[in-house]
């Protein structure tokens, strides 16, 4: 029994805090649950507009070059970034910038928060490891 005119103490989990649910919101926002996900995104923003293969990036991430392809191609859908039709395996990645101010906003407290060792633990928690089958499970549903 709670004192009177105390509130109840949270009603969701008491392990969340208000940051950590921010950063799910935002997450969720601009369509990114995987790691390999963030990762790949975060590499785009990075380096600007660069000319580069699925495998060079995955060397450089430490992904294997499926997961990295399934990477590009969410995040294209989401058009959260664009990219070249590819020449002798060689594609030019870029980020698009959203229209949408709330998915702009997102992204843009996402980064700020990548910077620092804390935020990118933070992220690392609330986001899935990829799986290189998700590019086809994606294709099998959409048959």
């Amino acid at each position: 029994m709670t004192p009177i005119g105390k509130p109840r103490a949270n009603f969701g989990s008491e392990r969340e805090n208000p940051q950590e649910l921010s950063v799910q919101s935002c997450l969720e926002g601009i369509g990114v649950s995987l790691l390999s996900d963030w990762d790949v995104l975060a590499f785009v923003y990075r380096h600007g507009a660069s000319l580069t293969s699925a495998d060079h990036i995955a060397r450089l991430l430490g992904y294997e070059s499926a997961v990295v392809g399934g990477a590009l191609e969410h995040l294209e859908r989401e058009k959260l970034i664009e990219r070249s039709r590819s020449s002798q395996g060689v594609r030019l990645h870029r980020l698009l910038a959203s229209t949408d101010a709330g998915r702009r906003r997102c992204f843009q407290q996402l980064a700020r928060l990548s910077e620092s060792r804390a935020g990118r633990l933070m992220l690392t928690k609330q986001l899935k490891p990829g799986s290189w089958t998700r590019g086809r499970e994606e294709q099998s549903a959409k048959s």
